[in-house]
């Protein structure tokens, strides 16, 4: 211990550097910021059901609301989201060279998508894969958004209904998020929705990869229920944090039975998981950082393993 010191000096320093000088706006600014980053995450998972047709018995209710949130408030285009979630992923969850979310560029989750990859992607995936697939989330919403635009423009139906409410949404996102705040304050207007849309992409990545990631990837198309169980698990979380998820940790249900609204899935799950005991079917439950640990497990090796087959996977839980 020094004696004789006084901290008044150091407290004068500090008071001649300005670092007692109060910095309200950029508080307000950090606050908006990340508040929005988690409405955005949080209105995209609540459309995510408007999409399913979950989230009201009238399908104008439940049209507005994914025209609302999904093409207007966050600029991702819903006749993309619609085909790419919809169509390919929840018909085909985790099969081999269809489902799109087990093969966002540059990365993949198989062999086969592997050795279907050029060269360049396929030094990637054996050498980059595992350590960049988290800090690359952050670029999912930005790349969803310049594949749905592409989606948009070659589009077949150009004229029906539909593609002229999208077009309209997607302008006047982008008016609103960036030309009319980049008038008013500049370029940090843009970098701000980047980086905010950034954030996003890697909360959505936290929910959704774990609930696919490190269960087996399938070779052949299946229409069969018995698929999605075994190429979907629930996710195990705290209640309050199980709130934020907009029933998402709910995946098996949700797989099962897409148009079961969200604030009923809990129940469900207590139903669908008793009946799968109760039959001896297979229902794949896992603590939040375990299927997290799995997924990232999951990624090092993700291009070096073969797909199966629905016979194959039941089979292994047979024995």
């Amino acid at each position: 211990m020094v004696l004789g010191v006084e901290l008044s000096s150091l407290r004068a320093e500090l008071r001649l550097a300005g670092v007692f000088e109060h910095r309200e706006r950029r508080t307000w600014f950090q606050l908006l910021a990340m508040g929005v980053a988690l409405a955005g995450c949080i209105v995209a998972m609540v459309a995510h059901g408007g999409s399913h047709r979950a989230f009201s018995a009238s399908p104008a209710r439940n049209a507005l609301l994914v025209y609302l949130v999904f093409p207007l408030f966050s600029g991702l285009g819903a006749l993309y989201w619609k085909n790419k979630h919809d169509r390919e992923h929840h018909a085909h969850p985790n099969v081999e060279g269809v489902d799109p979310d087990i093969k966002p560029f540059p990365f993949v989750s198989s062999r086969g998508d592997h050795e279907g990859s050029g060269p360049k992607a396929r030094w990637f995936q054996r050498n980059c894969q595992s350590w960049l697939f988290w800090p690359m989330s952050t670029l999912m919403a930005i790349g969803m958004r310049r594949s749905s635009i592409l989606y948009l423009l070659r589009y077949p139906k150009k004229h029906e209904r539909a593609w002229r409410i999208e077009l309209a949404c997607v302008i006047g996102h982008y008016t609103g998020w960036i030309v009319i705040p980049c008038i008013l304050w500049g370029p940090a207007a843009f970098l701000l929705y980047v980086l905010l849309w950034a954030g996003v992409g890697v909360c959505l990545a936290l929910v959704f990869a774990p609930a696919h990631m490190g269960l087996p990837i399938m070779r052949e198309r299946n229409h069969e229920w018995q698929h999605q169980l075994e190429t979907t698990r629930n996710l195990e979380l705290p209640r309050f944090v199980s709130f934020f998820f907009v029933g998402l940790d709910y995946q098996v249900e949700h797989h099962l039975f897409p148009k079961i609204p969200h604030q009923n899935l809990p129940k469900a799950a207590r139903i669908t998981r008793a009946w799968c005991k109760q039959n001896g079917v297979t229902y794949k439950s896992e603590p939040y950082l375990s299927a997290l640990a799995d997924a990232r497990r999951f990624m090092r090796d993700a291009w070096d393993r073969e797909s199966i087959t629905v016979a194959e996977v039941l089979e292994l839980a047979a024995g």
